[in-house]
């Protein structure tokens, strides 16, 4: 149905806490938002619900959307404004290795680091082991897809999953063992990711979006240390039985709040949440009228 360049690539897009909500992830920077007929067919195609997409980046200096990257020219600790975020970078790097690993070295060793992890979050859905190896597994072979893990003392302590397409670098999973956060290794990993892939001419390193379904400090350490937000619009489609429920349920949410549990009522703020962004980014900055002079 789509050609073989287009936006509509399977490996473009990646499943969003189920295979029933899809969003374009790891293609090329959208420069006008996609059409409502063509995500029709295509969520039909694969059997999803839903779609997400970002484009316009870099359109305003602030809003309610945005990605977090790093893509300052000659990327290195000079670049750090914070002395806090230096001394912790400092001490990350004295206490941490920080190298690029396998996929099947994650999936036989990553296991509890995700676990620990998964356990700073609420109503985070965990995984079983062997679902957990056969999903790293399968990422094996794949030229697009890398990993970077940080040991102390050999012990896997935090890793991050990368996926590299064109001249961008991003960044899929990352988690870190909350026992060791006095060696830093976040501070390691993002700083040795950015310099490196910049270093080899890579444009930049995308970080991810704005959380929607768990609150998390991640951005505000990486503006410590030299990243940037990239305000963007969101775009989004639901299938017609998808915008009725969401419709339902922002009427009553009161209600489902009560009888619902509390992994579904994350689930559907983050819907209504998004909802209301991609609403809010669509909004046209005003435009200037050079007939009018001051």
């Amino acid at each position: 149905m789509h050609s073989k360049n287009s936006v509509y690539k399977k490996e473009y897009w990646i499943a969003k806490g189920s295979d029933k909500l899809l969003a374009y992830y790891t293609g090329p920077p959208l420069r006008d938002s996609l059409d409502a007929g063509d995500i029709k067919a295509f969520l039909k195609e694969y059997g999803a619900l839903g779609a997400m997409w970002n484009y316009d980046h870099d359109y305003c200096d602030n809003g309610p959307w945005y990605r977090c990257i790093c893509d300052t020219v000659g990327y290195d600790e000079s670049k750090i404004e914070s002395k806090n975020a230096r001394h912790n970078l400092h001490r990350g790097l004295k206490r941490c290795a920080v190298r690029e690993v396998d996929y099947s070295l994650l999936a036989e060793h990553a296991y509890p680091v995700y676990l620990k992890a998964a356990s700073r979050f609420k109503n985070f859905k965990i995984e079983s082991k062997e679902q957990f190896r056969r999903q790293l597994q399968s990422y094996a072979g794949d030229p697009h897809r890398t990993a970077f893990g940080v040991f102390v003392d050999e012990t896997l302590v935090a890793y991050v999953i990368l996926f590299i397409c064109e001249k961008t670098v991003f960044g899929d999973i990352a988690h870190f063992d909350p026992a060791f956060a006095n060696a830093y290794p976040m501070y390691a990993l993002y700083y040795t990711i950015a310099r490196h892939y910049l270093g080899m001419g890579y444009k930049e390193f995308d970080r991810g979006t704005r959380p929607l379904l768990h609150k998390t400090n991640v951005d505000d350490f990486l503006l410590r240390l030299g990243y940037r937000l990239s305000y963007c619009r969101l775009g989004l489609y639901f299938t017609w039985p998808i915008r009725v429920l969401l419709g339902m349920a922002r009427i009553c949410r009161r209600a489902y709040m009560l009888v619902l549990p509390s992994r579904y009522c994350v689930i559907l703020d983050g819907l209504l949440l998004a909802q209301d962004i991609a609403r809010a980014s669509d909004m046209k900055l005003p435009k200037v009228n050079k007939d009018i002079t001051p």
